[in-house]
């Protein structure tokens, strides 16, 4: 069971070659400068990454700005830009044919992406910007057929989550990730998780790691209503996946687990209890809790629940 940490990712952190604009295609940014706003118009502001509809017909000026003013303007999400560093896959960053992200985000040895949509990526770590390339991933975003019915005649799976790990760090490292897709094509990028990746049983335990039974639990998020009538009424919203896993570990490493686990209480991380190909449904990103147990002298058992957020 690893875990991986998010590094706040901030405008500073993204480089030249990134291909996603601020203000992108179809974003405006707000002025100050007497404009008359209507109900329903959305408009960015740089400073904040954010983009702000407006919920009252006024006139704008210099002050109040709209991320201090709620009562002309609603928060409804991040700009285009900026929609990977959240922690929803729901707010992608959305392109056609290409998109690229370069940034230097300081000390990081692992790599997750979430939300993606194309049929193709590459990620490339160097040392420094131009400097020398310390690690590269390239390949499709498509799942193998299950079988022969699948190849010739159903649609092919989207692989949508994706974990590069041994990433040699260095302090001024240089992560390049492009999505690419068919000329014209959709490409995304839902949420980009850059951080330490972290075994919770610790790096240099001599045994240990995750038992057989983990469990990948889908958990529906929408309302339901039963009607007088016996009709039922659906809103559908955003599903996520939760996670049961149970490891052992040395008895000698079993505080060490725990400090880690109460570190990342409330705050979401991505939880992955391996990189194996086949077993992306235990790679979850959520908030974490957990039941230690002193079982012997020299075991002990770590029983981690996360709660999906994706």
């Amino acid at each position: 069971m690893n875990i991986i940490v998010p590094i706040t990712i901030t405008e500073s952190m993204l480089g030249a070659g990134t291909t996603v604009a601020e203000p992108d295609s179809g974003e405006t940014a707000w002025s100050g400068s007497s404009v008359s706003y209507t109900v329903g118009q959305e408009r960015i502001r740089t400073t904040t990454h954010r983009i702000y509809r407006c919920a009252v017909a006024h006139t704008s000026s210099a002050s109040p700005l709209p991320e201090d003013d709620p009562t002309n303007w609603v928060d409804v999400g991040p700009t285009n830009r900026h929609a990977p560093f959240d922690i929803y896959t729901s707010t992608a960053a959305a392109d056609t044919t290409s998109m690229t992200y370069v940034l230097q985000p300081g000390y990081f040895n692992a790599v997750a992406l979430y939300g993606l949509t194309g049929s193709g990526y590459s990620i490339t770590v160097k040392d420094e910007p131009g400097g020398t390339t310390l690690y590269t991933s390239t390949g499709y975003l498509t799942e193998d057929p299950l079988g022969w019915y699948e190849y010739l005649f159903g649609v092919p799976r989207t692989r949508n989550k994706l974990v590069c790990t041994g990433i040699p760090p260095r302090p001024d490292a240089e992560l390049t990730i492009t999505i690419t897709a068919g000329s014209g094509q959709p490409v995304g990028l839902g949420m980009l998780v850059v951080g330490d990746y972290t075994p919770v049983i610790g790096s240099d335990a001599t045994w240990g790691g995750t038992l057989g039974g983990a469990q990948a639990e889908p958990r529906s998020n929408s309302y339901f209503r039963m009607n007088d009538d016996g009709s039922v009424q659906i809103r559908r919203r955003v599903a996520a996946t939760d996670l049961t896993v149970r490891a052992a570990m040395p008895r000698a490493k079993a505080d060490q687990a725990l400090a880690l686990m109460q570190s990342v209480l409330d705050v979401p991380v991505a939880c992955i209890v391996t990189n194996t190909p086949g077993y992306d449904g235990l790679n979850v990103f959520g908030l974490a809790s957990a039941r230690l147990g002193y079982v012997s002298n020299n075991t002990a058992e770590i029983d981690i629940t996360v709660k999906g957020m994706i």
